[in-house]
């Protein structure tokens, strides 16, 4: 896929989920792309190497907590892997402070050279598991993670790093109401309460998806 349509597909889909990216935002998506493809010819960093679905699944995903986010949050996403959802979301608000944490060395040096190759200030990107990292400078405003397919797992790694003010936001594939009942009592059970839940389609017919969204009780 050439360059111009890959930049059409970006703008296209992403609109599609109310985020507008900018002509500079989405050369940056292009260069991201790029550093993917060539690293995954020796190093498994994603199973899908289309970059049409690469561009959706994982990029115009990555990007739909945007409009929740507020616009200078410091942000800690666990289990970043490739990157997602932290890089294509400090792409589309540069002044979001972000921390990547991920526990395969092999994906924290992807991380690194993507942040220099996109030139990306206020990223901080830490090899090991979050419950081993020291506390941050300035508590996080916002935990995200797009890494676990169960709630639970997270909910148990996550509510004790969860101050008043932090919003905690589980990506997650399709999920149904019986589901959303189940939720809630985690959420109680890890003394939380869920604040927001979204479900959306992907663009092109590339699937479901649900934002979580907890705070502390």
């Amino acid at each position: 896929m050439e360059k111009e349509g890959v930049i059409a597909l970006l703008h296209e889909t992403s609109c599609e989920i109310g985020v507008r990216l900018s002509a500079p935002q989405a050369e940056l998506f292009w260069l991201y792309l790029h550093e993917l493809l060539e690293w995954s010819r020796t190093f498994p960093l994603t199973a899908v190497t289309d970059p049409a679905d690469i561009v959706i699944k994982h990029f115009v995903d990555s990007l739909s907590p945007l409009p929740y986010l507020e616009a200078s949050a410091n942000l800690l996403d666990i289990g970043s892997g490739a990157g997602f959802p932290g890089i294509p979301l400090k792409i589309a608000a540069p002044d979001l402070r972000l921390s990547l944490v991920d526990a395969n060395r092999k994906k924290v040096s992807f991380l690194k050279q993507v942040v220099r190759t996109l030139k990306l200030r206020d990223v901080a990107v830490r090899h090991g598991r979050v419950e081993d990292l020291p506390p941050p400078e300035e508590p996080f405003t916002t935990i995200i993670s797009r890494a676990f397919r169960r709630l639970e797992p997270l909910l148990d790694l996550v509510s004790p790093l969860l101050s008043p003010e932090c919003v905690l936001i589980a990506m997650l594939g399709p999920t149904r109401t019986p589901e959303h009942r189940r939720f809630r009592e985690l959420a109680s059970t890890h003394g939380l309460h869920l604040s927001r839940l979204v479900n959306f389609d992907l663009p092109r017919g590339r699937g479901g998806r649900t934002l979580v969204f907890f705070r502390t009780a």
